[in-house]
């Protein structure tokens, strides 16, 4: 039966009934952290990457002098994303550096193939690119969660439509056109670990892979099967750091201890770590914002998304918005604690809003399209208009067509 049946006084009375659970937190620590890198280690890591992207430059292009022309457009670009003159530090996981969650590592060669695909859409080239940076496949309706602002809530634990075989079928089209990142949801993508762990094995060698889950059925045991795969990164939901804000937030008891549970087995498994969080107005303070990223920063993970409260799904019809002050609040945050030394031992912010406002959406087809529990895009997991299915043979005229219409709320990134 779907989530969508609860009345508000229902809604209450779940809230009500969530009690405090106790926490062996020694047991679910980490064993090492995410480190960033900045100052002098990370410029000779940066001008070794600039080293790199020259040589890529020289070799699409063929003339030397494009290339610092070509490099300063790229720069621009990256800096509207990282809102500053540069980036200030980077993640180091293992041999590999990462300044952005859904960006290759410098050091991987579909960095090099990212690379490639930004550099087509400014000046075209003749090598084949990659048409999408990132496709969010919900590959589930199950969720044993009732999280207060789920965006796939009336689709929640009805009757799957997604096989195993269309999972593959999906990843294989995806692959056909060119997609650097596939990140599987829901749901929770953890309740189809093993058609996951069976997808990322056969097909890692095209595109990084990444699981976006609430740490339900995060075991060591899986966490293990799926660095043996080749998973790139998990991206562990936590919308608040105390344990019981956090479980009555989601509806469920134990839910935070899952949770900080999946973050110890993906940080040691040496995933890229982040946590994705909801910003509610009730949380943006810079006092609660402050205290979250010191609660991010002892787990060891090495990146932070703030994501803002949609009204769709479960918030469909609530006045759930941010206001103009507290979205400003989140851009200060999210500046100062990629930018200013006080804070360069702090995970680096992950935050979409801000580039939106300034240069455009990237969703809708332009470098990142949503998958539903049907298999039919979306512009994006917040825009609830179907355009087709990615199963269907015409899949890559519907991506086209959503990058025509572009994001209705910011338009698309150049």
């Amino acid at each position: 039966m779907s989530h969508v049946q609860t009345t508000e006084a229902d809604e209450l009375a779940l809230k009500a009934s969530i009690q405090p659970v106790d926490i062996d937190y020694a047991s679910i620590r980490a064993t090492k952290k995410q480190a960033t890198v900045f100052g002098a280690p990370k410029r000779k890591l940066h001008r070794r990457r600039l080293l790199k992207n020259a040589i890529v430059i020289l070799r699409l292009y063929r003339t030397p002098g494009r290339v610092l022309r070509i490099l300063n457009s790229i720069r621009k670009r990256r800096n509207a994303i990282a809102g500053g003159n540069n980036v200030y530090k980077v993640v180091s996981i293992g041999q590999r550096h990462f300044w952005r969650i859904n960006i290759p590592a410098w050091e991987s060669p579909l960095f090099d193939a990212f690379l490639s695909s930004e550099l087509h859409r400014l000046e075209p080239h003749h090598q084949k690119s990659h048409r999408l940076t990132l496709t969010y496949l919900a590959i589930t309706k199950k969720c044993p969660l009732k999280c207060e602002h789920c965006f796939e809530w009336d689709n929640l634990n009805q009757k799957e439509k997604i096989s195993s075989a269309n999972i593959h079928t999906m990843i294989e089209n995806l692959q056909s056109i060119g997609t650097t990142n596939i990140a599987f949801t829901g749901g929770e993508p953890m309740l189809r670990v093993q058609e996951i762990t069976h997808a990322v094995q056969k097909y890692n060698d095209r595109s990084a892979f990444w699981i976006i889950t609430s740490g339900f059925n995060f075991t060591e045991e899986n966490a293990a099967n799926l660095k043996a795969a080749g998973l790139t990164g998990v991206v562990v939901s936590i919308d608040h750091h105390d344990p019981h804000q956090h479980d009555v937030f989601r509806r469920t008891e134990g839910s935070y201890r899952d949770a900080l549970t999946a973050v110890k087995f993906s940080i040691d498994n040496d995933f890229v770590t982040a946590i994705s969080t909801c910003i509610t107005k009730a949380n943006a303070t810079r006092e609660y914002l402050d205290e979250f990223m010191r609660f991010a920063r002892d787990l060891g993970v090495g990146f932070v998304q703030f994501l803002e409260p949609q009204p769709v799904g479960h918030y469909a019809m609530k006045n759930v918005m941010l206001k103009p002050d507290q979205l400003n609040l989140l851009e200060e945050v999210f500046l100062s604690y990629n930018q200013e030394e006080s804070y360069r031992d702090f995970p680096i912010i992950v935050y979409h809003g801000y580039y939106q406002r300034r240069v455009g959406c990237m969703a809708s087809g332009n470098r990142m399209v949503y998958v539903d529990t049907n298999g039919d895009f979306m512009k994006c997991p917040f825009c609830h208009e179907k355009s087709g299915s990615l199963l269907d043979e015409n899949f890559e005229t519907t991506i086209d067509e959503m990058n025509t219409e572009s994001c209705s709320s910011f338009g698309s990134f150049g």
